[in-house]
């Protein structure tokens, strides 16, 4: 596949940290370099800054760089580059018909300008049959929203953002808050894919120390790169942080009001009120205007503010630094602090979860869908003094708890996050709108939350939020639609075999675990007849007892013991996988030769380790009771179906259990 990218004023070549320079030139460069290692040919077309730059520059193999001339060959901030976009889309168009092999087959354009660009460029050439598929990475209108009357943007942005979202053939946005923003500027949400940004996890993963505590040995970094769930990795994500140095915060990016960096210096003070008075904050990131740092309005203001609060000696400034110097300065920190007004994606934590590094993240934007608080990092309110040092004294008192979120960080990105996977779901988008696509889902493109424009008050707020954790739950189970399916199936093989299943939860958990049983012996479809199946919190007199006389976490191990055969399966349900009297369950189950499985939170858990196979639901708790819900709703629905199936073929085998069922020893629901 030949394919044109448009980047208007984020190339992949520049470096980061400065003005207008940062995530969307990840994005671009990462994203072009995956495609092409899938066979793709990709260009990538961006303003030439520089009157030295060559006009073409292959970046690696498959992947051009295109420098276009728009009349003045030097920096202009983006904000002013409207004007140059027709000339931009005309010199596009220009490439295309003097390199007519490089004709593309799809067209993805990066930031609104880029799309009105791209839009020009193809009229220009005549490629009715090209679509221009759209990625936004900030939308005007939540600039707008946040920065008033601040904001650079051009006047009509957000309807030209509007505009171009009608007139794109698929829209691609990187978080499940963007898609529900386009879908108030009346978008058509049927056209937009959600696949997130990535992180290189060759780049960024977990250093190794020494066992003193002392910097990351020099042979660290190869063995921690080795690939996912291999055991290097996992002595370097277990390897203790050390512990004789000065504890350090850093804060990494443009040094522009929005990203909240005020809000860490503040949060640094306030430190002082837990008994932390050896905390260092180390500031990565160039000039908002480009220029000098120590001339910078904002650097100005943000030493002004740390010598206001007598925080100014344990306060750096270290300026824009080489991209092949960041891992190692994350890798440096007890935690990493991204705590903007707003962020559309967020790349910053991502690398460092990568790292193995917890993370102090403000709820908002993009990074509601990338930290899942308390279990990859902390989630705090925008321009929250007081949560921010009481989430960061939490991290530095307790490095147990940190080394926790680090690990689970670090496998949340190598799971969902690296660039191959991006690029992956990139290109089944593109074969979408091709029409090449298959009927496979793409993990975050189903469920969106279209909700109306009215969401201004705090109390559509909370709302709002809640139903986009609601659909990061559907998306996070539908991305284990296979293991649903066997799930499901391999339940309807057993139980009709004469097996039982026995599930358990606590409180809400309790309840869809009697659901699920309730459908089992009842029915969840069409008529069929009962099944086997036992909720193990409704025996009221066992289960106080038990509790009475053993202690409640034997409450559910001890019914296990008395009841269950070989063969069997216990389903445990969970929203944090950590309940001591359902690892207890699921340890006695191990014992006696019954398939184990887990309904429960974001990985770790000692529940997932304890059981033979998990669905893991990446979201809050309240999230993911609501996704075990439809959980339970999608096991009956296969074990309807294969019944169904199974009676068609044969004669309906008895459900009568036999009276020796300890020769039936063959664990017919292994996966």
């Amino acid at each position: 596949m030949h394919i044109s990218m448009i980047s208007e004023h984020a190339s992949p070549l520049a470096p980061l940290g400065g003005v207008d320079a940062g995530g969307q030139n990840v994005h671009v460069g990462k994203l072009a370099s995956e495609l092409a290692h899938r066979g793709h040919e990709v260009t990538v077309f961006t303003r030439r800054e520089d009157t030295t730059t060559p006009t073409v520059v292959t970046m690696e193999p498959g992947v051009a760089v295109v420098h276009i001339s728009t009349g003045a060959d030097r920096y202009i901030p983006k904000d002013e580059l409207l004007d140059h976009m027709p000339e931009f889309g005309r010199q596009v168009a220009r490439h295309w018909a003097e390199n007519p092999e490089q004709r593309p087959d799809i067209l993805h354009t990066h930031f609104w300008m880029s799309g009105l660009a791209g839009r020009t460029a193809l009229e220009e050439a005549g490629y009715d049959d090209v679509p221009l598929v759209h990625t936004y990475h900030a939308l005007g209108s939540v600039k707008r929203r946040f920065q008033g009357s601040e904001d650079t943007s051009p006047a009509a942005r957000t309807d030209l953002e509007t505009t171009l979202g009608h007139d794109a053939a698929a829209i691609i946005a990187t978080c499940q808050d963007e898609v529900s923003e386009l879908a108030a500027l009346g978008i058509d949400t049927r056209k937009i894919s959600v696949v997130p940004c990535g992180v290189d996890t060759d780049e960024f993963r977990p250093a190794e120390y020494t066992a003193t505590g002392g910097a990351p040995t020099a042979s660290s970094g190869a063995q921690a790169g080795s690939g996912a769930g291999s055991s290097p990795l996992a002595t370097a994500v277990d390897a203790p942080r050390p512990c004789t140095r000065r504890k350090k915060i850093v804060s990494l990016g443009r040094l522009v009001p929005r990203k909240g960096v005020d809000l860490v210096i503040r949060g640094l003070a306030a430190l002082t009120g837990h008994g932390l008075d050896d905390v260092e904050l180390e500031i990565i990131g160039g000039s908002g205007n480009g220029g000098s740092i120590d001339t910078d309005p904002e650097v100005r203001r943000l030493r002004s503010l740390a010598e206001e609060l007598g925080v100014e000696a344990q306060v750096t400034f270290r300026g824009q630094l080489g991209r092949e110097e960041i891992p190692a300065v994350i890798r440096s920190a007890n935690l990493v602090a991204c705590t903007p007004w707003y962020e559309p994606f967020g790349i910053v934590p991502l690398e460092a979860m990568a790292c193995g590094v917890p993370v102090i993240a403000t709820s908002v934007g993009g990074l509601q869908d990338t930290v899942v608080d308390g279990v990859t990092g902390l989630l705090i309110p925008p321009q929250d003094v007081d949560a921010f040092a009481t989430a960061a004294a939490r991290l530095l008192t307790d490095p147990e708890f940190a080394q926790e979120l680090g690990r689970a960080g670090t496998r949340r990105v190598r799971d969902r996050f690296t660039w191959p996977a991006v690029a992956q779901r990139t290109e089944r988008a593109y074969r979408a709108v091709l029409g090449q696509g298959d009927d496979a889902l793409v993990p975050g493109e189903l469920a969106r939350i279209c909700l109306p424009a009215e969401t201004s008050t705090d109390s559509v707020d909370v709302l709002v939020q809640h139903f986009q954790g609601v659909s990061s739950a559907v998306n996070s189970l539908a991305g284990q639609i296979t293991k649903l399916r066997q799930w499901g199936a391999v339940l309807a093989r057993t139980l009709s075999a004469g097996g039982t299943l026995y599930c358990a939860g606590n409180g809400g958990s309790a309840a869809e675990a009697q659901h699920l049983s309730a459908e089992l012996v009842g029915k969840y479809g069409p008529d069929r007849p009962p099944f086997s199946a036992v909720a193990l919190s409704t025996d009221t007199s066992a289960v106080t007892a038990i509790s009475n006389d053993y202690g409640f976490e034997h409450v559910f191990s001890r019914q296990v013991e008395a009841h269950a055969r070989p063969g069997d399966i216990l389903i445990l349900m969970s929203t944090s996988g950590r309940s001591p009297n359902l690892v207890k369950a699921a340890e006695a189950a191990q014992r006696l030769g019954v398939t184990t499985w887990a309904l429960t939170g974001p990985d770790p858990s000692p529940l997932t380790a304890a059981c033979d196979s998990s669905i893991r639901i990446d979201a809050a708790a309240p999230h993911v009771q609501e996704a075990h819900l439809m959980a339970v709703h999608c096991l009956c629905a296969i074990f309807d179906a294969t019944i169904a199936k199974m009676s068609s073929q044969a004669a309906r085998p008895t459900t009568t259990r036999t009276t020796t069922r300890s020769t039936r020893q063959v664990r017919t629901g292994s996966l």
